[in-house]
């Protein structure tokens, strides 16, 4: 499995220059490529190369490699467009100066004893250091194929990708159903819930803030928005990862799988009132539920992905399924039997129902409503 680690380096002035050039100039030589791409109406790779190939590394002083890694940058730009197109492509693609490139095992190397990196650039290789948290130093030693160089907020990171060696999936012998939301970001089947209070707080003071700083359209106001940007999403991002990993463990620890609802295109089929589109549109339930899935796969958890209709509207004791079972957004009251419960609750042991039925037939079957 792959998975990447984040790294930041730590170049002392002259080698700042050095990366900063380099990623430059590799850029530009990707808005050329592309020029030539997109006139000459190629996009392979191979016959990209021998268009561009020699022409670039005179222009920019690019090595061998960075010229390669140049070319297959922009034939991967094109590429979807290019498969999906009938005719001539009308769009040509361009590349932020400051853009992300990859480097490859021939470009980069690691000494994980040091903490320090062998990088390529036009002046040849530098040697610098990195910093790097735990989590991602144990990945590192797993390192395999491209990094990512890019730059963002005045330093240079590299996203390193790390070829992960699954472990056997645990024989399990329960199911933990969790329910995706937004009030209760995660409920689980056993009874355990995460609460979205705190991050719908932080939601409505940084969008008050964004909202105060964007009327007043100073210089200052501009420089604060750019302060703060994306520290909203780092923050959902980290809740995510707490989130994911106590669910996880909660799985390993108790011999049991994980059933998530496939909600791919919820917020194309899913109809909110207005003072709710703010808080819907924001909600990261798809980073959760790929946070869930590949920290289950490195701890040998299965994880089942189930259909979502009807998981809210059904009663778990009877199998009655109808609207006005769920009377409030957190009450759930059978009309048919009159069990009550958490409504969230009762939705995750209706996904852990369908994870079982789907682990002991080998396939994905979900709610039929009478």
């Amino acid at each position: 499995m792959v998975v990447v680690a984040q790294i930041k380096l730590v170049p002392d002035r002259e080698q700042f220059g050095l990366l900063m050039e380099t990623l430059t100039a590799m850029n530009l030589a990707c808005n050329q490529i592309s020029a030539v791409a997109f006139d000459n109406q190629c996009f392979n790779r191979i016959r990209l190369h021998k268009l561009t190939y020699y022409a670039i590394r005179e222009d920019f002083g690019l090595k061998s490699q960075m010229t390669i890694r140049a070319i297959g940058k922009v034939a991967d730009a094109y590429k979807v467009k290019a498969k999906k197109a009938t005719g001539p492509i009308d769009t040509q693609r361009t590349f932020r100066l400051k853009g992300a490139v990859a480097f490859d095992c021939r470009m980069i190397s690691f000494d994980l004893s040091s903490d320090s990196l062998s990088i390529l650039t036009l002046e040849g290789r530098q040697v610098m250091k990195f910093e790097v948290g735990d989590n991602a130093r144990n990945l590192l030693a797993f390192q395999k194929g491209e990094s990512d160089l890019f730059f963002r907020n005045g330093h240079f990171f590299l996203n390193v990708s790390c070829d992960i060696p699954e472990p056997e999936l645990i024989d399990h012998e329960n199911m933990i159903g969790v329910d995706l939301g937004i009030n209760q970001l995660a409920t689980l089947s056993t009874g355990e819930s995460f609460d979205g209070q705190q991050t719908e707080k932080v939601h409505k003071k940084n969008q008050a803030k964004r909202t105060g700083l964007q009327k007043k359209k100073t210089r200052s106001a501009k420089r604060k928005l750019k302060k703060n940007s994306g520290k909203e999403k780092r923050f959902k991002r980290n809740e995510n990862h707490i989130i994911s990993k106590r669910i996880v463990d909660e799985a390993k620890r108790t011999g049991s799988a994980i059933a998530l609802e496939d909600l791919t295109g919820i917020r194309r089929r899913q109809r909110v009132r207005k003072s709710q589109r703010s808080r819907f549109s924001g909600w990261a339930f798809h980073q959760l539920r790929q946070f869930i899935i590949y920290k289950a796969k490195l701890a040998g958890v299965p994880v089942f992905l189930v259909p979502p209709a009807y998981t809210s509207q059904r009663c778990h004791k009877c199998g009655h399924i109808e609207k006005a079972n769920r009377k409030t957004q957190s009450e759930f009251v059978c009309c048919s039997c009159g069990h009550g419960d958490h409504a969230d609750k009762n939705a995750a042991l209706n996904i852990a129902e369908l994870g079982c039925s789907q682990s002991a037939h080998g396939r994905v079957v979900g709610f039929i409503r009478q």
